[in-house]
């Protein structure tokens, strides 16, 4: 699984535990339809800015790891 496709799946697995339609998560983080369908499939090129607008309401955050090089 790729980054956009592990994000986006979290992304929606958030929505649907907290039982957040995609209508009201697109009110909250002020993005469109299309923007949110294409992130939840794996299929969007967000702009942090972006990304950023769409974790919050979902309490969610993007934590960067180092992973050590062999």
């Amino acid at each position: 699984m790729g980054i956009k496709q592990y994000v986006g799946s979290s992304i929606k697995k958030r929505r649907e535990e907290i039982k957040m339609d995609q209508e009201t998560l697109q009110d909250y983080a002020e993005v469109g339809a299309t923007t949110l369908s294409t992130t939840e499939n794996g299929k969007a090129n967000l702009t942090l800015e972006v990304l950023e607008k769409i974790l919050d309401p979902l309490g969610l955050e993007i934590v960067i790891k180092i992973k050590s090089i062999r």
